[in-house]
């Protein structure tokens, strides 16, 4: 892949898309438009209506018998131990992993690439802080 800059005019999900068809990673888009990209896990990209942001993000449930406060203190771990990318719980009660990639001035094109594969492997380091089996 060349190493070619897209800046954020040019972000969308159609651009997106063929970006990581290019890089020989499965990725499909779904009915809101946001793209899903597979590799060990799935995570899913929304660029930003102006294209200055790309969030990045994956959702996993949590284990029925799991208490609120077990699933705290396990979003709090990978918060503290994986700094990358920030773990919550949402509303209702699954698990939200996140990261903002920041297209302002530029970007190269193999970097965005290189984002989500660094998330993918923060998202591994975060699911292996999972002592108590909250994540299903």
């Amino acid at each position: 892949m060349p190493d070619e800059f897209i800046y954020p005019e040019a972000i969308s999900s159609d651009v997106l898309k063929q970006l990581f068809e290019e890089a020989y990673m499965e990725v499909t888009v779904d009915t809101d438009g946001d793209l899903i990209v597979k590799d060990n896990y799935r995570c899913y990209l929304r660029p930003d209506a102006d294209g200055r942001l790309i969030s990045i993000y994956a959702i996993f449930g949590a284990s029925p018998t799991a208490a609120q406060a077990e699933k705290l203190a396990y979003v709090n771990r990978v918060n503290d131990q994986v700094k990358m990318i920030r773990a919550s719980v949402s509303a209702n009660g699954k698990f939200f992993y996140d990261y903002y990639l920041s297209v302002e001035g530029g970007i190269s094109k193999r970097s965005i690439v290189m984002a989500v594969r660094r998330f993918f492997s923060c998202l591994g380091s975060a699911l292996h802080e999972d002592n108590a089996n909250v994540v299903t």
